[in-house]
């Protein structure tokens, strides 16, 4: 594992992100301008518990969201990203939308540092129905929102207009 630190915050605790195999590390790679995002957010933050899920408007635009919300009139259709047996809902003909919201997940990890397993841009939500992480709330979720085209790569003969879940 490859650790870039953050820094420290004010409780003496280093912040790291993992960049070669976890998924915040993937976001970044994409949108390095992040890491300056998470020195803003975390270096001030007091830190409890052992996963910590920060949703921070940062007053201004920081990229754009692949999430959007859908409804009756928009394409949708359903397909599952490379390496993944969970299907993920896409709007087509929609495009990212400007967003002031970072999202950040902490976990604690055994030496009591923190590490940042995954961040993007756009409010929080919840994994999608099939995921082992669902919850309850993400089917009533992911039933109103959805991924933009091309904002993952997919499984070309995982393509299906019918609702997998």
């Amino acid at each position: 594992m490859y650790k870039f630190v953050l820094g420290e915050n004010s409780d003496g605790n280093t912040i790291y992100v993992n960049t070669i195999s976890s998924p915040a590390g993937t976001y970044i790679s994409r949108r390095p301008y992040i890491f300056a995002l998470l020195k803003e957010i975390l270096l001030s933050q007091t830190l409890r518990g052992q996963r910590i899920v920060i949703e921070q408007d940062m007053g201004r635009n920081i990229g754009t969201t692949d999430i959007v919300t859908t409804s009756d009139s928009d394409n949708v259709y359903y397909a599952r990203p490379l390496k993944s047996e969970v299907y993920y809902r896409f709007a087509k003909n929609r495009y990212p939308q400007l967003c002031s919201t970072l999202t950040i997940v902490v976990d604690k990890d055994a030496d009591g540092n923190y590490e940042v397993s995954d961040t993007w841009i756009g409010n929080n939500r919840p994994p999608f129905p099939g995921d082992v992480a669902a919850t309850k709330s993400s089917l009533q979720y992911w039933a109103t929102h959805a991924l933009v085209p091309d904002s993952q790569p997919v499984q070309t003969k995982s393509l299906t207009k019918t609702c997998p879940y």
